[in-house]
């Protein structure tokens, strides 16, 4: 877990995001939809750190892939809640099928853009 910059607000190692308060939380999988959750339960959303809520935002925005549950870290796609973790875009659709998941475009331009780029990388 790796604080974020924001108030309560921490990266979760499957870089979704939590913000904490009390012995309760509340848990998205992005800095959006989190901020969204705190104001709807009349919470506060504040910065702390200025120069790592930037980073955390940057770091948000990039790993945004246009599939639902799909997250990229350190050359691998992972499927968020689950073990299933793959080199390839491709795998990892089959094998999210394969163990009755759901496989979901959440930004069809996104999603596109994303499949391009997995490409690319086995093409070298």
């Amino acid at each position: 877990m790796k604080f974020s910059g924001f108030m309560n607000v921490y990266m979760l190692d499957d870089m979704s995001w939590e913000y904490q308060f009390g012995d309760r939380s509340l848990k998205a999988p992005t800095l959006k939809e989190l901020e969204l959750l705190v104001n709807l339960y009349g919470l506060k959303w504040n910065i702390l750190d200025e120069n790592l809520a930037k980073r955390s935002i940057e770091i948000d925005k990039n790993n945004m892939t246009g599939f639902l549950n799909v997250y990229f870290r350190d050359g691998l796609w992972y499927y968020r809640g689950s073990d299933l973790k793959v080199s390839s875009l491709k795998v990892l659709k089959k094998k999210v099928l394969a163990n009755g998941l759901e496989w979901k475009e959440t930004d069809s331009d996104l999603a596109y853009r994303t499949w391009k780029l997995d490409l690319r990388r086995f093409e070298r």
